[in-house]
């Protein structure tokens, strides 16, 4: 299948930046979501509309979007996933999933911070200028929140961003102040945490994908390595203790 190479591919106006085709995007972070670029100039996307286990659902999700573009998964050039930071369990199948896809289709897999994608959309979608700072917070559970810091640089691209501080994990109280703060994790502690701007409140999967493409473009580190900032919660049991008796 040809595709065109108009705008939707290359989000940043720059020449080069185009991708080699459609991409698929994966993310279980707050919320689990399936995104398309490639096919019609906004991209498609669908959520989950679980409220548990909904990371068992990309695969579905998957299969939706693709119907909804008229596209089949042969059409693909790239998957692109989230890579966290997310609790250990929903991260980690959403990167076997988005591994096993691009292992069983012979395509190459990048790798984007969630909270990467909440402040390049809030970029976009508040017309933020160049100078403003901005944290974005995902809920990490047990009354701590995934943070980083950013700053503004060049408000035309969908990556014109520095990263100053983070990823991290940390109480609410402890991150650092900001003039915007975004995501699922300013919206439960915004009392502490202000001044929020009230959105986005999910991972979008199609700026997930434009960040994916243009950093594959540039060389940029696009890997895959999940961002576990903490422990999980499951514990393997000692045994020996269980055996000795002690």
């Amino acid at each position: 299948m040809r595709m065109p190479s108009h705008l939707e591919n290359n989000p940043s106006g720059q020449p080069g930046l185009v991708s080699p085709g459609p991409v698929l995007a994966l993310t279980g972070a707050s919320l689990s979501a399936v995104g398309l670029i490639g096919f019609g100039r906004s991209g498609h996307a669908i959520y989950s509309d679980q409220s548990a286990g909904h990371v068992e659902g990309l695969i579905p999700l998957a299969d939706a979007v693709l119907a909804r573009a008229g596209a089949v998964p042969g059409d693909l050039a790239a998957v692109a996933v989230g890579r966290g930071p997310a609790p250990y369990t929903g991260l980690r199948i959403a990167l076997a999933t988005a591994q096993a896809l691009g292992s069983a289709l012979g395509l190459p897999v990048w790798g984007v911070s969630d909270l990467d994608v909440l402040v390049a959309d809030a970029v976009q979608r508040f017309g933020l200028t160049a100078g403003v700072t901005l944290v974005s917070a995902l809920d990490a559970k047990r009354r701590e929140v995934y943070w980083a810091r950013y700053r503004v640089d060049q408000p035309a691209k969908v990556d014109g961003l520095t990263r100053l501080e983070g990823p991290a994990v940390s109480l609410p109280a402890a991150v650092p102040g900001a003039d915007l703060v975004v995501g699922p994790g300013s919206e439960r502690y915004a009392e502490v945490m202000g001044p929020a701007v009230g959105g986005p409140q999910v991972v979008d999967p199609v700026i997930l994908a434009h960040l994916a493409v243009r950093r594959a473009s540039l060389g940029q580190d696009v890997s895959t390595r999940p961002l576990y900032l903490r422990r999980p919660d499951v514990r393997v049991p000692d045994l020996k203790r269980r055996v000795s008796g002690q």
